[in-house]
C-alpha cells in the first residue's frame, strides 16, 4: 500500500514540474525603440493604456541556461534571450505592450509574432516562424523562412516575404509587397498598390481595388485576379507557365490591353476582337509567342495579362 501512495505521489508531481512558469514583469517609460532578439521564443506585441513599454515574460525552461534578459538604453529597450551549453526543453513567451510611434525590430530563430492595434514601425525576421498583423497602421517589414503571413486590417506601407510558407491578405490597404519562394498568395477585399510574387505558387485576389500600378506574377502556378473596381492603373497579371486570368467582374474594361502566351503551348481568350495581334519569335528558341493588343474606351493606363505555356483569360 505504502509503495502504491509513493508512486501516485510521483505520477501527480510530474505534470506540475513539465509545466513549471516562470514570469517577469517590468515596464519602462521614455521608450522610443525596442530592439528584440530571441532564439525560439515568440512575441505578441500590443497597445498599451498609457505611454510607457511593459513586458512580461512566460518561460517553462526550467535549467539555469536559459538567461533573459532587459535593459534600458536611453530612449532604447534591449531585449534578449540566450542559452548557455547543452540541450533545453521548454519554450517562452513574450508580451510587450506599448504606445503607438515606437521602432520595434524583433529577430527571433524561430519564434512566431503577433501583433495588433497599433501604429508603429516594424522590422521583424523569423527563421520558421509564422507572422500574424491584425489592425495595424504604419510600416510593417517582415520576412520569414518557411512560416505564414498574414495580414487583416493592415493599412500601411506592407513589405513581407516568406521562403516556402503561405501569404494571405485581407481588408488591407496602402502600399503591399508580398513574396513567396514557394508558397500561395491569396488577397480579399483590399485596396492598394499591389506587387505580389510567387516562384511555383498560386497567386488568387478577390474584390481587388487598384491604388497605383499593381503586379501579380507567379513562376509556374495559377495567377487569377477579380477586381471590384475598373483599374486606373496600370495592371499586369502573369504567369511563367501556369494560366493567368484578369476577371473585371462586371466592371467597364478600359485601357489599353495587351494579351500574351505561347503560339504552340498556350491560348488567349478575351470576349472581344483585338485591334492587333503579332507573333515574336524568342531568340531563335522556337517558342513563337502571340501578342494580341486592344485599346478599350478611354482609359489610358496598361493592362497586361500574359503566360509562357498556359492560357491568358480576360473576362468581362
Amino acid at each position: 500500500m505504502k509503495n502504491r501512495l509513493l508512486l501516485a505521489g510521483i505520477i501527480l508531481m510530474v505534470p506540475f514540474i513539465s509545466f513549471a512558469q516562470d514570469q517577469i514583469n517590468k515596464s519602462f517609460s521614455g521608450i522610443k525603440k525596442i530592439r528584440m532578439n530571441t532564439a525560439s521564443g515568440d512575441c505578441k506585441i500590443q497597445k498599451s493604456t498609457n505611454s510607457s513599454v511593459a513586458v512580461n515574460l512566460n518561460h517553462t525552461y526550467t535549467d539555469s541556461g536559459y538567461k533573459p534578459s532587459i535593459s534600458q538604453e536611453g530612449d532604447r529597450l534591449v531585449i534578449k534571450e540566450t542559452f548557455g551549453g547543452g540541450s533545453h526543453s521548454g519554450n517562452s513567451t513574450w508580451t510587450l505592450s506599448v504606445p503607438d510611434g515606437v521602432d520595434i525590430t524583433f529577430n527571433t530563430g524561430s519564434g512566431n509574432l503577433e501583433a495588433s492595434g497599433l501604429n508603429l514601425t516594424l522590422d521583424i525576421t523569423t527563421g520558421s516562424g509564422d507572422l500574424f498583423f491584425t489592425d495595424m497602421k504604419g510600416i510593417i517589414d517582415g520576412t520569414t523562412g518557411s512560416g505564414n503571413v498574414e495580414l487583416d486590417n493592415v493599412n500601411g506601407k506592407i513589405k513581407t516575404n516568406t521562403g516556402s510558407g503561405n501569404i494571405r491578405v485581407t481588408k488591407s490597404k496602402g502600399e503591399i509587397s508580398l513574396n513567396c519562394g514557394s508558397g500561395n498568395v491569396k488577397l480579399s477585399d483590399s485596396q492598394a498598390m499591389f506587387n505580389a510574387n510567387t516562384g511555383s505558387g498560386d497567386i488568387a485576389g478577390r474584390n481587388v481595388i487598384l491604388d497605383g500600378s499593381s503586379r501579380f506574377n507567379t513562376g509556374s502556378g495559377t495567377a487569377e485576379v477579380v477586381l471590384g473596381a475598373t483599374p486606373k492603373y496600370d495592371l499586369s497579371v502573369n504567369s511563367g507557365s501556369g494560366d493567368a486570368e484578369l476577371n473585371f467582374n462586371g466592371n467597364e474594361v478600359k485601357g489599353e490591353i495587351v494579351m500574351k502566351a505561347s503560339k504552340k503551348h498556350g491560348k488567349i481568350i478575351a470576349p472581344f476582337e483585338f485591334d492587333k495581334t503579332e507573333e515574336n519569335d524568342d531568340n531563335g528558341y522556337n517558342n513563337t509567342t502571340i501578342e494580341k493588343t486592344v485599346v478599350k474606351g478611354n482609359g489610358t493606363n496598361k493592362i497586361y495579362v500574359g503566360t509562357g505555356s498556359g492560357t491568358a483569360t480576360l473576362k468581362q
